[in-house]
């Protein structure tokens, strides 16, 4: 015989499970935002079956307990729209130099993932964890994040904007944009944008420009105006070119490799890697970041220029050295 799903009545509870019960269900409540009266009667009614609705004398009775606890909880008056505000409570994490920087170690690795959604939602909860350490974690928390190099992610100025850039992205537009850029200042730039991504905390809208021939990224924060929007659909012949470098390194290759990139060869602990370029400034900066470790093999013109930039930047720390001196 099949037994039947009974759901719980809360009235076969003991009178102080069931008190119990419809205490932490008010924390919650006032955890969130301040409640009146009849607010947390109606969520009491809602969250626990067969609750009926409850005096005012009870409901005090109940957040004088929370009091009792610890709870700082302002009394209703006009000036707060005559609602129980939570001020404070007692109920704080308390972690270990080790767990915190888990945390930022596993914060920063978000912010690296280049998924814009899933990282302002794991920021918005490390917000949360951060409103709930006592005082001494917070501390140690803002120590670590400062010692890792971790930056904010900060999108509520213009996640309204982000949400616009991607609605186009996904309709492949064409954008003439006004961005301030921290070089040249003010200027137009045109693009057909193609993705947001996130990256250590800055926003960043991915287009090819027809004018120069590459993709470009922009920073979110430094478009000040979307100037027009084609209303027709483009077909771009992008150009983007192969290059070939080797990398000497003792970490796994799946940890270094993109979806561009394809492994040519395995020897040792050296990889021979081709991988498809559509804007060289980035692909520049990831080459000058494995420092050493890294050769350019192909295309000749390429290796060249990285070589040149080498010289340059040796040249800047020559003369920088006989200054200080």
């Amino acid at each position: 015989m099949q037994k039947k799903n009974r759901r719980p009545n809360f009235y076969e509870l003991d009178n102080v499970n069931l008190t119990a019960l419809r205490i932490l269900v008010i924390f919650d409540m006032l955890l969130k935002a301040p409640c009146d009266i009849s607010e947390i009667n109606e969520k009491l009614e809602k969250e626990v079956k067969d609750c009926k609705k409850l005096s005012r004398d009870t409901i005090c009775i109940y957040l004088n307990t929370l009091r009792v606890l610890g709870c700082v909880i302002s009394r209703p008056t006009k000036n707060n729209d005559f609602k129980y505000n939570l001020v404070s409570h007692p109920f704080q994490l308390s972690l270990t130099e080790k767990e915190v920087e888990t945390l930022i170690e596993l914060r920063k690795y978000f912010s690296t993932l280049c998924e814009w959604r899933t990282t302002v939602e794991i920021d918005n909860l490390f917000n949360k964890i951060l409103e709930n350490l006592t005082s001494s974690t917070q501390k140690l928390f803002q120590s670590a994040k400062k010692n890792i190099l971790c930056r904010e992610v900060t999108s509520e100025k213009f996640l309204r904007s982000i949400k616009q850039l991607e609605k186009y992205c996904k309709q492949n537009k064409t954008l003439t944009l006004l961005y301030k850029s921290p070089e040249s200042g003010e200027k137009n730039i045109t693009l057909n944008a193609e993705e947001i991504t996130m990256e250590n905390g800055a926003f960043y809208l991915w287009g090819y420009s027809d004018e120069l021939e590459t993709t470009m990224y922009l920073r979110v924060d430094r478009i000040l105006d979307i100037k027009t929007v084609s209303l027709r659909h483009n077909k771009i012949e992008r150009v983007f070119f192969k290059a070939i470098y080797k990398l000497k390194t003792g970490s796994d290759y799946p940890s270094l490799i993109s979806e561009k990139d394809r492994m040519l060869e395995r020897s040792g602990d050296e990889f021979i890697i081709e991988t498809t370029v559509s804007n060289k400034f980035r692909f520049f900066q990831k080459i000058l970041s494995y420092g050493s470790d890294c050769t350019v093999l192909h295309p000749e013109k390429v290796r060249e220029e990285i070589a040149l930039n080498l010289a340059n930047i040796l040249k800047i720390y020559d003369e920088t050295a006989l200054v200080s001196e």
